[in-house]
């Protein structure tokens, strides 16, 4: 595996499996506490394959209690596992969900704006080689972890449950440098935040 992709791998199963990890401190409400990055770094660093799935299996317990169909019903899946591995504190069923649909309706958002502002299209061919050159080479423990616990194979995890995040991922590499030369910089972060800013400028 490239180091280019190897990178972006990283990036995007922070985003597959611990979503909060690539979310603004500013978006999380103010009743919810974070864990220390301290904390956080030794999840990372100590887990193994077992202590993620028996969080992801956890996980999924909690969800199968939440009356939500699908697209939702990931979503909350998601936002459980940001909870186990980022958050301090302990968030109420209402929490979850408002949390999840946040977030889904944020990466509806977030896509359109590439779409009609900015005339960014991906393929089904495109998404499928971005994960095929990147997260389909996982040996990862969360991201095997957590398509074990799912009950599927590393390629169904990544091409049909998290294919939605791995779109944005196409996206994102077809919006740099359209943002780059709008906002005159090649700071990733900066773009993000821009960019973030017109998503929520579309929500209000």
């Amino acid at each position: 595996m490239t180091a280019r992709f190897k990178s972006l791998l990283l990036c995007t199963l922070s985003l597959a499996i611990f979503t909060a990890a690539c979310q603004s401190a500013a978006s999380q409400p103010e009743t919810i506490e974070m864990k220390s990055e301290e904390e956080q770094r030794q999840i990372v660093d100590n887990f193994t394959f077992d202590d993620y799935k028996k969080l992801f299996d956890d996980v999924l317990v909690e969800a199968n209690q939440f009356d939500v169909e699908e697209p939702l019903r990931k979503w909350v899946i998601r936002t459980l596992a940001e909870e186990k591995l980022y958050y301090e504190t302990d968030l109420t069923d209402a929490q979850v969900i408002a949390l999840s649909t946040e977030a889904m309706e944020q990466d509806v958002s977030w896509k359109t704006v590439a779409r009609e502002t900015y005339n960014i299209h991906v393929t089904e061919d495109e998404i499928d080689r971005f994960i095929q050159q990147g997260p389909d080479q996982s040996d990862l423990p969360n991201h095997l972890a957590y398509a074990s616990a799912l009950g599927l194979s590393l390629q169904e995890l990544n091409h049909q449950f998290d294919r939605d995040l791995y779109e944005k991922n196409t996206i994102w590499l077809r919006l740099i440098p359209v943002l780059e030369k709008k906002y005159g910089t090649t700071d990733n972060n900066k773009l993000v935040e821009r960019y973030e800013a017109e998503v929520n400028a579309r929500l209000d």
